[in-house]
């Protein structure tokens, strides 16, 4: 009798075991169908419209990346984008000086109209976010940095919930354009990604763009023979 009640616990526990995995499969299934659904949504769907104001993310690289993203930047309405996010990355605190002297300078040339969305308050901060890798870094230890950089962009994303976030090449912005998307699949806010390719970038996309090319919601390149190749991007003319 010993042996069968061995054997029955035994069964019992294997069976348990078995229910649970499949209980926790069928769970996590469902929660990635559910996240698919509403991420390919908000492909589909039309823009939300922002009529007291969008809260906007610039992304800053460094040196040509940072005067590229502010020349566009530049030419934006600032009315429309009260609340605006400055993100910078560890060792580059230049960009975010140029950042706000851009500020200064939309509110001087712009005046009363710079604050013309009168139901939305006025709102500019600055987020530094680390770097996923710095130049000669190893490849082993970067991929512990990669993730600590990428869990900061999520945890950073998270927070500020920005309706439009704007990129123009650094690999830094990767993660956080990750992060929108899951913003989306979680249906917590439908940020929208552009995407403003190198103006050095004449005959091929850079790695980060093709990266970025699938997911962002319009990719924009500056010259003609790339939106030739890429069904998806729009040629603008030269925008930097």
């Amino acid at each position: 009798m010993a042996a069968v009640d061995c054997v029955q616990y035994i069964f019992n526990q294997i069976t348990n075991n078995i229910f649970i995995i499949c209980i926790t499969a069928l769970s996590f299934v469902l929660l990635f169908a559910f996240l698919m659904i509403s991420l390919i949504q908000s492909y589909i769907s039309e823009p939300v419209q922002h009529p007291e104001g969008a809260s906007a993310m610039f992304i800053l690289g460094s040196g040509g990346h940072t005067k590229e993203l502010l020349t566009v930047a530049g030419d934006l309405n600032f009315a429309k984008y009260p609340i605006r996010t400055w993100v910078s990355f560890a060792g580059d605190s230049l960009s975010v000086v140029r950042a706000m002297e851009l500020e200064q300078k939309k509110t001087e040339d712009q005046g009363t109209a710079y604050r013309a969305s009168p139901k939305k308050a006025e709102s500019v901060s600055t987020v530094q976010l680390p770097r996923a890798r710095v130049v000669g870094q190893s490849y082993f230890t970067s991929i512990f940095t990669t993730l600590f950089c990428a869990l900061y962009c999520i945890y950073s994303v998270f927070k500020v919930r920005p309706d439009i976030v704007i990129c123009n090449g650094p690999g830094s912005c990767v993660p956080i354009c990750f992060a929108c998307i899951l913003l989306r699949s979680f249906r917590i806010k439908q940020a929208r990604m552009f995407y403003i390719e190198s103006l050095a970038r004449v005959n091929s996309l850079s790695l980060t763009g093709k990266i970025l090319y699938p997911i962002v919601d319009r990719f924009i390149v500056q010259w003609p023979q790339l939106a030739a190749k890429y069904e998806n991007a729009e040629y603008m003319g030269i925008v930097v």
